[in-house]
């Protein structure tokens, strides 16, 4: 009765353990897959003046993009996939902007982001919107 009241115990205890650590590892992945790994022309996305640039991505449908300690216009390119496109949003000190890609055909694209004589760039994947 013992042996098996104790062997039932492990059971459950290790399935609970491996199905726990499966979801855990699952959304490491999903994060590493949301951002886009940008450099800034000559170093890291952190210049002298201070200037962050981070960019996020779901894949799909859009790309947002932060830039802090900034004052001035933001241009962004999206080059690849047989396209280009050019957007640009303001920033004071700190801007956010949300840009839409699902039109975007399925492919590798470079996003290219702007800030006066500052050029910070990285790459994403897009994949197709399953309807």
């Amino acid at each position: 009765m013992k042996t098996r009241f104790f062997y039932m115990m492990a059971l459950i205890c290790s399935t609970l353990f491996f199905s726990s650590n499966t979801l855990a590892e699952t959304n490491k992945v999903n994060d590493l897959q949301d951002h886009i790994a940008l450099s800034r022309s000559g170093g890291t996305t952190r210049g002298v003046t201070g200037v962050e640039v981070t960019a996020t991505t779901d894949g799909k449908t859009a790309v947002a993009i932060s830039v802090t300690d900034f004052t001035g216009t933001a241009v962004v390119q999206i080059i690849g996939g047989r396209t280009s496109a050019q957007y640009s949003f303001y920033v004071n000190e700190m801007g956010y902007e949300v840009i839409n890609i699902g039109t975007l055909r399925e492919a590798t694209y470079t996003i290219r982001i702007i800030l006066d004589n500052e050029v910070f760039e990285g790459t994403f994947v897009k994949v197709p919107i399953i309807r």
